[in-house]
């Protein structure tokens, strides 16, 4: 996973933090764990999104004893929402069972634009102060566009946007890594298919999840 960081980019984002205190959903309507059967009935008319996400407590992050990515949320450009209506992708910590490091969720989705419009951090500077930071669609999204990031994908795709987990060089943010070449996202495919029978995880696409403030661009090499 490409470990580089802006220092710009985290003092970009922290302008957008706010305080959060509303739960999120453990799904949206808008998109659908994978299963074989929901797939074969819409494979041609519908997307697929690999995502990891890495729910593990961070110590020593940034300015709190521990931190730890809660949840990361994403509307569907040109549908217009308003709080507290679920994004049409959500992804949160607790829909899969825990475990170490990162875990892949394959959702399949409306082909579209889909625009990062929340996320949420737990953060602890002891046992007993405990809060949340994040940030929603009043933070995030303006004039039809997030100021976090985007993704796209079409009809029939199987399309990989990244691995986020936390930076807490500063405020604690997600920040969203990759494999760094063709054999890694080759190695990473295969975990995929083992755990997502019935998906063909070798047609996926690696098209990154475009952001200026949670990751550096980057194009997986030739």
């Amino acid at each position: 996973m490409n470990l580089l960081l802006s220092t710009v980019f985290r003092r970009a984002l922290a302008g957008l933090l706010i305080l959060v205190s509303c739960p999120l959903a453990a799904a949206a309507d808008g998109a659908v764990p994978f299963s074989q059967a929901a797939y074969d009935a819409v494979a041609k008319d519908r997307a697929v999104v690999l995502v990891a996400a890495n729910w593990n407590r961070r110590w020593g992050c940034g300015a709190y004893e521990n931190a730890q990515l809660r949840g990361l949320g994403f509307d569907r450009a040109g549908a217009q929402k308003e709080d507290p209506a679920k994004p049409d992708l959500l992804i949160e910590d607790g829909w899969l069972p825990a475990r170490k490091g990162f875990t892949t969720f394959a959702l399949i989705v409306e082909p579209g634009e889909y625009l990062l419009s929340s996320y949420k951090v737990k953060v602890a500077k002891s046992v007993s102060e405990v809060g949340h930071v994040g940030g929603d669609r009043t933070t995030l999204l303006a004039d039809g566009k997030s100021k976090a990031g985007s993704f796209s994908a079409r009809a029939g795709e199987i399309v990989y946007i990244g691995h986020f987990s936390l930076d807490c060089a500063q405020v604690p943010i997600p920040w969203r890594y990759y494999p760094e070449d063709k054999a890694a996202f080759s190695k990473y495919l295969g975990q995929v298919a083992r755990e997502y029978p019935g998906l063909p995880s070798e047609q996926a696409k690696f098209r990154l999840f475009d952001t200026t403030v949670m990751g550096n661009p980057y194009r997986l090499p030739e």
